[in-house]
């Protein structure tokens, strides 16, 4: 195993332990916002410090950040960051709904080299080296192999502003929901990405969310053999101004061809 594969599952793990016993005892307050932001604003710093301190003690030089950080890595390109993501999935955690995970990962040299995405409640690990592929619990995964729209499943996270936007999404979901495509959104964007990769789910939809939450995803979906593209086929977009499918190939040509058309004309 990768030296800091092991560190990194090592710190995901004790930080599951942190999210896990305030998840067991929590105590929200639906009426008081304030409350329940500062007790998961407190969960999320003590999971940090945490994971933060058994990556220091074996690599007392790396850059440990926050995903929140303005992450500027032409200005690193020769260090070693480590991005941890605390808590993806916070609403989730609110509603005592079990859907969330804790992830980390280790970008060498502008490079993403390790991922690790961590969903505590059911003990699931999944892991992906550059190069040498993704696991779930320490099994190899690979991508939906499905060769048909009907019956797909595909996640969508929705932003909260999207009401505000010009793009005709709901003519999207209309047509493809017109070939049989299930649509699942479950507030946790990190974890979607990560069922993508073991063939749980059969394609993200993502539209202007922030990119930092794909960091340690996207290593996994490549790693299972996802492309990423834009709503017309494209090449990653990068920024996410307009969105991406992350899927097998052959799931995103069957979704690009039915809503390409739609797509071009809300533009």
């Amino acid at each position: 195993m990768h030296p800091m594969l092991n560190i990194a599952i090592r710190a995901v793990r004790k930080g599951g332990n942190i999210i896990i016993q305030n998840y067991d005892t929590q105590k929200f307050i639906k009426e008081d916002t304030e409350k329940n932001k500062l007790f998961i604003k407190n969960i999320m710093y003590r999971t940090y410090n945490t994971i933060s301190e058994i990556i220091y003690k074996s690599y007392p030089r790396h850059i440990i950040l926050n995903k929140n950080h303005n992450i500027v890595f032409k200005k690193n390109e020769k260090a070693t960051i480590w991005i941890i993501n605390e808590l993806d999935g916070k609403k989730n955690f609110i509603k005592n709904f079990p859907h969330f995970c804790i992830s980390i990962a280790v970008i060498v040299k502008n490079k993403t080299e390790i991922s690790v995405i961590y969903d505590p409640i059911r003990n699931d690990l999944f892991t992906a080296v550059k190069g040498q592929g993704s696991q779930l619990n320490g099994y190899r995964t690979r991508c939906s192999n499905i060769n048909s729209l009907k019956y797909t499943t595909v996640a969508v996270n929705l932003p909260d502003y999207l009401a505000n936007q010009s793009f005709s999404y709901f003519e999207i979901y209309k047509k493809l929901i017109l070939c049989g495509i299930s649509f699942r959104s479950t507030g946790s964007t990190v974890l979607d990405l990560a069922y993508v990769a073991a063939g749980k789910i059969d394609c993200l939809f993502d539209f202007n969310l922030d990119p930092s939450n794909f960091i340690a995803g996207k290593l996994q979906v490549r790693e299972a053999g996802c492309l990423i593209s834009d709503f017309t086929g494209g090449h990653e977009n990068n920024n996410c101004h307009s969105g991406n499918l992350t899927s097998s190939p052959k799931v995103i040509r069957l979704i690009t061809e039915k809503i390409r058309n739609c797509y071009i004309k809300s533009i």
